[in-house]
């Protein structure tokens, strides 16, 4: 009997035999007659955990017609289309073999290793999801602490990308979003938050709606009193970035009577649920409980996302 956890040593194996004994015509007649490859091992060889060079190579090379990796990766379609032709039995395999096979499909076609030249092209990028696609794009990243690759490739990371885009603008396309994160990339928008990863911030991040925060304001604990950074945004793009020493107070104070004006017309004039809030919030052991590190910290948000009321009226 063949167990399915031994499948890659074993058909490893059967090719060296098949190799070993290419002389010997009723060896070779024998294994190759044997049904086992084909119902009991994967289309795609395997190296570690994920596809081969040659098996994510010849995959893409027999479905792109024109397309590039890109859309490979941010097209539903395309990419369904490329995990079949790798392995028919792609579904069965792990979020893991998924994810580093498409990221290795990414990194060979930095490497220049595809032979396929890119002629089509995609649906354009509508730009007014551009901001959607940031603000959603560097939540996931911080939470997850990924690159923009992992965010892309991975199949839960992407849900989490599009549950962010949604939650800002709830008829947001899934693909329109995927587009604008590779334009931002390309245009350097997306560039690391170096003050971010030199420390370990003991922080949550948490993102709520301006009404479900004017209520959680109420309950008595909901919002942490320690240090924070508080970041307000809309489908338009991030609109001011503070920092307190007292999360809640603060945001009770910005909610009822913001001593930022524009900050206050704003809040006073738009639809429900069109701005939210997303929270970082520090524990007490946090270097971020020092003013000097948590503006460093605030002034490097600013720096790289230009929230536009950032200025005193």
């Amino acid at each position: 009997m063949i167990h399915r956890g031994a499948v890659v040593i074993y058909r490893c194996k059967v090719s060296v035999w098949l190799l070993a004994f290419a002389t010997n015509g009723v060896l070779v007649a024998s294994f190759v007659n044997q049904p086992i490859v084909a119902e009991d091992y994967s289309d795609a060889a395997t190296v570690g955990h994920r596809a081969s060079d040659e098996a994510i190579l010849a995959a893409f090379d027999r479905i792109s017609k024109g397309n590039s990796v890109d859309e490979i990766v941010i097209n539903d379609q395309l990419r369904t289309e490329w995990f079949q032709s790798l392995d028919s039995h792609w579904q069965e395999r792990d979020r893991e073999w998924q994810t580093a096979s498409l990221l290795r499909l990414v990194s060979l076609r930095k490497a220049g290793k595809l032979a396929a030249q890119t002629t089509a092209k995609g649906r354009p990028i509508d730009q007014a999801v551009l901001a959607i696609a940031e603000i959603a794009s560097r939540s996931v990243v911080d939470r997850f602490r990924c690159s923009t690759d992992e965010l892309l490739c991975d199949s839960h990371l992407r849900d989490e990308l599009q549950r962010e885009a949604s939650g800002i603008s709830p008829t947001v396309d899934p693909y329109d979003v995927r587009k604008a994160v590779l334009r931002l990339r390309k245009t350097r928008r997306l560039q690391p938050e170096l003050v971010l990863r030199v420390a370990e911030w003991d922080r949550t991040i948490e993102v709520m709606s301006l009404e479900e925060l004017d209520d959680a304001l109420k309950v008595p604990g909901k919002i942490s009193s320690e240090a924070g950074v508080y970041l307000f945004r809309d489908a338009s793009g991030y609109l001011y970035i503070g920092e307190a020493i007292d999360l809640q107070a603060r945001l009770k104070q910005h909610l009822h009577e913001s001593d930022r004006l524009s900050l206050r017309k704003h809040l006073q004039s738009v639809a429900q649920g069109s701005v939210s809030i997303e929270l970082h919030s520090f524990g007490k052991k946090s270097p971020a409980n020092q003013l000097s590190v948590r503006r460093a910290y605030e002034s490097e948000l600013i720096r790289t996302r230009e929230p536009r009321m950032n200025v005193r009226p």
